[in-house]
């Protein structure tokens, strides 16, 4: 049914007259009787674009599935039998006028199946009537949809499950007025046992801090499994059936890894450009809108350990999570970047920074540094205005088999003509048909649930793909073709959150991906369906270049370095060198990366030339950012022939959370395979005493570095910068400052009020290192940072770190933007 009424909006009569409308209306809508389980469910946005395209007609098809408790063909796991749901559509819309759009959504655009028109009908003409419009804008409106709504559930028995889903689909700006004003008005709903869930369509942010930000916000009035994040890739039929496959096909799964796999392909081609969406593509650009999360889940999908159970929510995103952590963060050397001809021209007029730069295709090379994928290349590759529109995932592996006896029987004059592959055809090409192909040079796959082996190849349009015969392949295709969104309606109804994104992968992913979004990009400007194939590139161990030299390439950002503040985008120019020194400046992230990285390169030079490396961390917050990337990115480096050394630790047991050790072991120790003999704690507690000069903890240490590091010389150091100008436990104006040059360790109490007592090493011992790096981080340094390159009257007594000089070694300074950029 529809409520309707003719009053001009503003008046308190108006107002008045629409608050008591809504009210009887509400209340009209489907009366409470003893069922499982009732659910409403509110489409905020209901009357907009995606609602109109995708939203209404997936969940009338949910609806009735539910109803004539049909899923035999389905690739979701069924909703109870009794089950009724109360439909709405919330707009900013005054109600009559609202309706009128919605009743010609409805009435247009939610179809029946052909097949089964005739039975259809009624419950479309039923699913209509259940749909009510109800306006959301103002505090008035909320209060009174969300107190006729706990009337109406607290109607309902008590054995009865009751849900409210709202699922919105506005643009993120406007999701923290909404999701303010309905937990203000709908909490009272928990207290009856009401479960309120929430469904968000992306983006889900435009880089990691504003991903962040809107992630609390979420989780301050949403509990984490209450919220449902919506890639609709992931309700596609093929990609849920990339682990059921997986966990089918046992020899497949065995050579999913670096001695097998050559590469992983993972395309999303589309033939159609930007048209109506160029305004809000100029912000997003090709890398937010398709890689940081479509082709970044198909990613996690083919290549995440199985999970022993797949319906396991925490173990399918705990493991995806695991992989995720195990990713390079994808930089300017690994990526190529190219933009449709017409699309500058259309961006022209556009009120933005960055009109017209906005790159439409991408490719990608993403590493994992894992025992399990190290050195295979994954190649994420999407564009607009190319020549097919096709989705895919390819797995090329090598040909590795060598024949020994009896190798006249193995036919090897064909041996290399036809590729080992395994493909993920997730839809559209010339297959027309979402399927999962396997090349014959393997043993016959067995094709999971609501798949079946197609025998028939003609009956799949097309009889060459991916580079051979299709008589080559094994071919498993779908049933039936369940839309994205159904599948993704009918997984929230049976809260299921397996193919959704987490708080946590949705950080980890925007991890990978936040340099490379704002980074400089040289962009090659191609034709519609690019007939020249100037888009093809070559893969260089891990690094893409273009096929085809055609010249000046158009080159967006030139030389500048991206600077964020805010959500907005900056540009300034780094200087390469601070104090004279070499200086590397990135995102906080990335910036943790690249030192992670440098530490990996310099432990595999080192361990490979005299069979050991020495490293020395400092305490603080900054730090922590790099034992966990370490831990989670390096943790296959040759951890048995490292030695792990404290720089300064604060004078209390190392269980107490001020312990610098008790970090090192959280964040770093815990997840490598570090032989115990190889850490290097400071004694700082000893036979129940803390620092007792009487027991000699400094001096101690100090032997043991001349007995266990080489010429006494450690081969890295990681040093932090205080906002006083301190670095490891050495405090300005300190005597501590000026020890004689055989002194490596001490005990001082000149720290802060609270840790005062201290075990630090020198500055002697510090610049005796061959390699010594300094990690400064945050807008709280913004001014020491300052003060550094600009103070006259600088010296040592008054900024500690100054000391820091290697006499036969390099220094390095790392500072984020936060700290080397002023707001």
């Amino acid at each position: 049914m529809f409520c309707r009424f003719e009053l001009t909006a503003g008046s308190v009569v108006a107002t008045f007259a629409r608050t008591l409308t809504l009210i009887i209306c509400l209340a009209a809508v489907g009366s409470p009787v003893s069922n499982n389980k009732h659910s409403v469910l509110v489409i905020v946005g209901g009357t907009g674009d995606l609602a109109e395209k995708y939203l209404w007609q997936s969940v009338f098809d949910v609806y009735l599935s539910i109803v004539e408790n049909r899923h035999d063909e389905s690739n979701w796991s069924p909703t109870p039998v009794n089950h009724t749901i109360d439909f709405y559509a919330a707009g900013r819309s005054q109600q009559d006028k609202g309706s009128v759009i919605l009743n010609k959504i409805l009435t247009t655009a939610v179809k029946c199946d052909v097949d089964s028109e005739r039975q259809c009908l009624k419950t479309l003409t039923e699913f209509i009537d259940k749909v009510t419009y109800i306006t959301l804008l103002e505090d008035e409106d909320y209060a009174l949809v969300c107190s006729e709504l706990t009337r109406k559930f607290v109607n309902f028995p008590a054995s009865t499950t009751r849900e409210l889903i709202l699922f919105v689909a506005i643009p993120p700006d406007a999701y923290e007025a909404v999701l303010a004003k309905f937990h203000k008005h709908c909490s009272a709903l928990r207290s009856h046992n009401v479960s309120v869930r929430l469904a968000v369509e992306k983006p889900f942010g435009l880089d990691k801090a504003s991903a962040e930000t809107m992630s609390n916000k979420m989780l301050s009035y949403f509990e984490e499994e209450d919220i449902y994040r919506v890639d609709h890739y992931l309700g596609k039929s093929v990609a849920k059936a990339i682990l059921p496959f997986r966990h089918l096909n046992p020899n497949f799964e065995k050579n999913l890894n670096k001695d097998f796999v050559e590469k992983v392909e993972i395309f999303i081609k589309e033939t159609v450009g930007v048209e109506d969406r160029l305004e809000v593509y100029n912000t997003m650009g090709v890398l937010r809108d398709i890689h940081q999360n479509h082709l970044t889940q198909l990613l996690i999908l083919v290549s995440m350990d199985l999970p022993s159970d797949m319906n396991n929510t925490v173990e399918v995103h705990q493991n995806k999570e695991r992989l995720l952590k195990q990713i390079e963060p994808v930089t300017r050397h690994n990526s190529l970047f190219g933009q449709y001809k017409t699309y500058a021209g259309n961006a022209k007029d556009l009120e933005s920074n960055n009109t017209g730069n906005s790159p439409t295709f991408a490719a990608s090379v993403v590493k994992i540094n894992s025992p399990r994928w190290r050195s295979v290349p994954f190649l994420l590759v999407s564009g607009k205005q190319l020549d097919v529109r096709e989705s895919f995932i390819r797995i090329v592996f090598k040909d590795n088999y060598v024949c020994v006896s009896h190798c006249a029987h193995k036919n090897l004059e064909e041996k290399g003509k036809n590729a080992k592959q395994i493909i993920f055809h997730i839809g559209h090409g010339s297959l027309h048909r979402p399927s999962i192909l396997v090349s014959k040079s393997f043993e016959k796959a067995h094709c999971p649930e609501h798949f079946k082996e197609s025998l028939d190849v003609n009956s799949l349009s097309t009889h060459a793909v991916y580079g051979d015969s299709l008589k080559q392949f094994y071919v498993c295709t779908v049933l039936k073709d369940i839309p994205a969104y159904v599948s993704i309606f009918a997984d929230i109804l049976a809260n299921r959150q397996e193919h959704f994104v987490s708080t946590t992968q949705l950080l980890l992913s925007w991890q990978m991906w936040d340099y490379i979004t704002s980074a400089p990009k040289k962009i090659r400007i191609y034709e519609h369906s690019d007939p020249q194939g100037h888009l093809n590139f070559i893969v260089k161990e891990s690094q893409l270049e273009f096929a085809k030299d055609i010249g000046p390439e158009r080159d967006g950002d030139n030389e500048r370095v991206v600077s964020r503040k805010s959500d907005e985008h900056k540009f300034m120019q780094t200087a390469a060198t601070f104090l004279g020194q070499k200086l590397v400046t990135s995102h906080t992230d990335h910036l943790a990366f690249l030192l992670a990285r440098d530490i990996d390169k310099a432990a595999g030079a080192d361990i490979q030339s005299k069979g050991s490396f020495h490293i020395a961390f400092s305490g603080g917050v900054s730090v922590q950012k790099i034992f966990q990337v370490l831990a989670h990115s390096f943790a296959n480096l040759h951890w048995q022939s490292i030695h792990v050394w404290q720089v300064d630790e604060r004078c209390v047991p190392h269980q107490d959370e001020r312990s610098n050790f008790q970090m090192l072991d959280r964040e770093l120790l815990r997840f490598v395979d570090i032989p115990y003999s190889n850490i290097h704690a400071m004694p700082v507690y000893t036979g129940g005493r803390l620092c007792d000069p009487e027991l000699g903890g400094a001096h101690a240490y100090a032997e043991s570095l001349r007995h266990i590091v080489p010429n006494s010389q450690l081969d890295f150091i990681v040093l932090g910068l205080g906002t006083d100008g301190h670095t490891a436990s050495l405090f300005p104006m300190s005597a501590d400052l000026h020890v004689d040059s055989n002194t490596f360790v001490i005990t001082t109490e000149d720290g802060p009020r609270g840790t005062e007592r201290r075990m630090t090493m020198t500055l002697p011992l510090i610049n005796r290192a061959k390699r010594v790096t300094i990690f400064v981080t945050g807008s709280q340094k913004q001014e020491i940072v300052s003060k550094l390159e600009t103070d006259t009257l600088q010296s040592v007594e008054h900024y500690p770190i100054l000391g820091v000089n290697p006499v036969n070694g390099t220094l390095c300074w790392y500072i984020d933007y936060s700290a080397y950029t002023e707001d």
